[in-house]
C-alpha cells in the first residue's frame, strides 16, 4: 500500500461519515471564519480612514490650532494670541521640509442667497488662500479658483461646493452670478461672484458640520475685512514633506511662532492625522487580540475534537489495520492514512471559514453602513496572506491533533487488531 493509497483511503472514510465530520469541522469553520470576518471590516476601515485623510490633504500635514485657555500656576487664563497671515508666510518661508502652509478661517451655518431670492441655508463659509485647492486635493468643474489678487485686493468673489452650486442654480450656469452671503440674522448680506465650482467630494467621517460639497470658499481676506470682521487666522494647516519627522516639523514651527509672538507658544495647540491613524492602529491590534483569542479558543475546542474523531476512527478500524499489516503495510502507510484524516478535516473547515468569514464580513459591512449612514459603502478587503495564512494554520492543525491518533493507529500489532471485535 503506497502513501496515495492511503491518502484516498482516508478521504473516503471521511465521506462514508460525513455528518460526523462536518459536526467535528465546525469548531474550526467557527474560528476561521470569524478572524477572517474581524480582518476584511478591519482593513476596510483602514480603507476609509485613508481615503478620508486623502479628502482632507493627506496624511503628511499637521493642523495647528488656537488654544482657548491657557494654565499658569494652576488656573486657567483665556489666551490672546491668535495667528496672522504673516505666520503663515513665515513657516513656509523659514521651514525647509514644509512645502505648503494653509491659513483659514470658517464659519458655519450661512445663509446663501442667489440673485433669484433661492436661499441654501447651512453652508460653511471657509476663508482661504490661493492654495487651499492644491494643498486640499480640490478639483475644479467649471471656473478657476480663488487667485492671489484675489486674496491681496480682499475681492468679492467666491467658489461654491457642489451642493450648494447644485441647490442655488440647479441645471444653470452659476459662473459670473451673484451670491449673498449672510452668516447672522441682523448682519448685512455681502454681494459676491461666482468664479469656480467644485467637483463633488462626498461626507467625511472627520466632518462633523456636514458635507465637503456644502462649502463656500471666499479670500480670506475678504473673510476678515467685508464678512465677519476677524482679524485672526483660525487654523493653519502645515503641509510637509513625504518622510520628513512631523515633530521636528511642529518644532521648527513652534521656534517661527515664538519668534514673531514674543518668545510665547503655549496658545498653540496641534492635531497630526498620522496620530489619529495610529490610535485607530492601536485600537484595532487590541480589538483584533482579544477577538483572535477568543476565535483561537474555538479552534483549540475543534482541534480536539477532530482529535476525537480520529481516534474514534482507529478503533473502528482496528481489524481493518491489522489486516493491512498482515499482508504488508508498512507502520507508514497507516500513519499517513489516519494523518491525511486530520488534515483533510482541518482544510475542510478552513476553505468553509474562508467563504463563511467573506460572507459574514458583507453581511457587517451592509449593517456597518446602515450604523454608519456617513459612508456610502463599507470595503471588504480579504487579503490574501490572511487566506494563505488561514490555510497554513488549518495544515499545523491537522498535523498536531492528528499526529497522536496516527501514531497510535500506526503502533498497532496486527495479531492484537485481527483479535479485536469490532
Amino acid at each position: 500500500m503506497n502513501i496515495r493509497d492511503a491518502i484516498v483511503s482516508g478521504i473516503a472514510h471521511l465521506a462514508q461519515n460525513r455528518m460526523r465530520a462536518g459536526l467535528s469541522i465546525l469548531g474550526i469553520f467557527i474560528g476561521i471564519a470569524s478572524v477572517l470576518c474581524m480582518m476584511a471590516i478591519g482593513d476596510g476601515a483602514k480603507e476609509i480612514i485613508a481615503a478620508d485623510i486623502e479628502k482632507l490633504g493627506g496624511a503628511n500635514q499637521v493642523q495647528f490650532w488656537t488654544r482657548t485657555f491657557v494654565r499658569r500656576r494652576g488656573r486657567r487664563y483665556p489666551t490672546t494670541e491668535r495667528y496672522t497671515l504673516g505666520d503663515a508666510y513665515a513657516i513656509e518661508a523659514e521651514c525647509p521640509e514644509v512645502i505648503g502652509v494653509l491659513p483659514w478661517n470658517r464659519r458655519s451655518r450661512l445663509f446663501v442667497t442667489n440673485g433669484q431670492g433661492r436661499e441654501f441655508r447651512g453652508a460653511d463659509l471657509v476663508g482661504v488662500t490661493a492654495d487651499y485647492a492644491p494643498l486640499m486635493r480640490y478639483d475644479l468643474q467649471e471656473g478657476r479658483f480663488l487667485s492671489e489678487n484675489d486674496i491681496d485686493n480682499a475681492t468679492q468673489v467666491c467658489v461654491l461646493g457642489a451642493n450648494v452650486a447644485a441647490e442655488l442654480f440647479g441645471n444653470s450656469a452659476p459662473i459670473s452670478q451673484e451670491v449673498k452671503l449672510r452668516h447672522g440674522w441682523r448682519q448685512t448680506p455681502v454681494r459676491t461672484r461666482v468664479v469656480g465650482t467644485m467637483v463633488p467630494k462626498g461626507r467625511n467621517l472627520g466632518v462633523s458640520w456636514g458635507s465637503l460639497d456644502d462649502m463656500i470658499c471666499v479670500p480670506i481676506t475678504t473673510y476678515q475685512q467685508r464678512i465677519t470682521g476677524v482679524r485672526y487666522v483660525e487654523r493653519l494647516n502645515i503641509f510637509f514633506q513625504k518622510g520628513a519627522d512631523v515633530y521636528d516639523v511642529i518644532k521648527s514651527a513652534q521656534k517661527v511662532l515664538r519668534k514673531r509672538h514674543r518668545g510665547i507658544d503655549n496658545f498653540v495647540f496641534y492635531w497630526m492625522p498620522k496620530s489619529t491613524v495610529k490610535r485607530l492602529e492601536h485600537l484595532e491590534n487590541v480589538i483584533k487580540i482579544a477577538l483572535g483569542s477568543i476565535a483561537g479558543f474555538s479552534l483549540f475546542v475543534g482541534g480536539i475534537g477532530i482529535m476525537n474523531i480520529c481516534l474514534v476512527s482507529v478503533g473502528e478500524k482496528t481489524r481493518e489495520i491489522g489486516l493491512r499489516k498482515a499482508v504488508g503495510a508498512r507502520r507508514m502507510d497507516i500513519f499517513y492514512q489516519f494523518l491525511t484524516e486530520s488534515i483533510c478535516l482541518c482544510l475542510c473547515g478552513t476553505l468553509l471559514g474562508i467563504a463563511g468569514g467573506w460572507v459574514a464580513a458583507r453581511g457587517m459591512a451592509r449593517i456597518a453602513v446602515r450604523i454608519l449612514p456617513i459612508v456610502k459603502e463599507w470595503p471588504v478587503v480579504l487579503s490574501g496572506h490572511w487566506v494563505l495564512i488561514s490555510v497554513l494554520f488549518s495544515v499545523f492543525m491537522g498535523i498536531a491533533f492528528g499526529v497522536y491518533p496516527a501514531i497510535r493507529a500506526a503502533r498497532l500489532s496486527p495479531i492484537d487488531a485481527l483479535h479485536t471485535d469490532n
